[in-house]
């Protein structure tokens, strides 16, 4: 199933690909913050994805936007995150500062959102997530560790603070250089979302 969506993937990312240089309209594809977010990605354009792991939406376009993200220009920078609305995202939230710590990103990533969509997963509580992450080859002493570290919990603060700045509706949702962002429901679509963002990278490469 997992080599399937991927090869869906690359196909619809190939279609998306062929109107690169549409015009969008701010208002209308994506909106503009009154106040832009401060980048951390230097001089390069930051990318952001706002993401949660039980988001069936996120879990769709997620194949597409790893594919994407490879042919991003090399000075675009893409960072990921973990969105926080309320208090029942945050779970999702710890788990990605967790893969984090571990450095398992680029590993486990894709096999989280697999987990929880495809295979139903229940991750009820830190004990699950740490099994399931002793499941893929990760020592669960530092698993646990990551759990209980000041960084971790630094960094889901940070992501509820960052998620109110950035003013978006749901997620996923895409953000340009802190200063404008389009969803599914702005682009005209999942995949339309990725046509939005290159225009803007143009945009913001002038």
């Amino acid at each position: 199933m997992s080599q399937l969506r991927r090869l869906l993937a690359i196909l619809l990312l190939s279609i998306s690909t062929v109107s690169f240089a549409a015009t969008y309209t701010e208002g209308e594809h994506y909106l503009k913050l009154d106040k832009p977010v401060k980048t951390i990605t230097g001089d390069k354009i930051e990318v952001r994805e706002l993401f949660w792991y039980y988001c069936p939406h996120c879990f769709n376009v997620e194949p597409v936007l790893s594919s994407w993200v490879k042919k991003l220009p090399s000075h675009a920078a893409f960072i990921r995150q973990p969105a926080v609305f309320s208090d029942r995202w945050i779970n999702g939230a710890i788990f990605y500062y967790v893969l984090e710590q571990l450095d398992e990103v680029d590993r486990l990533h894709g096999k989280l959102f697999d987990a929880i969509h495809l295979h139903k997963t229940a991750f009820i509580d830190q004990a699950d997530f740490v099994n399931w992450l002793g499941g893929h080859g990760v020592d669960k002493d530092k698993a646990n560790s990551a759990f209980k570290s000041f960084s971790v919990r630094v960094k889901v603060n940070k992501s509820k603070i960052n998620t109110v700045k950035y003013h978006t509706s749901g997620v996923p949702a895409l953000v340009v250089n802190g200063k404008y962002w389009t969803d599914a429901s702005h682009a005209g679509g999942e995949f339309e979302m990725f046509k939005v963002v290159d225009f803007l990278i143009a945009k913001e490469s002038k």
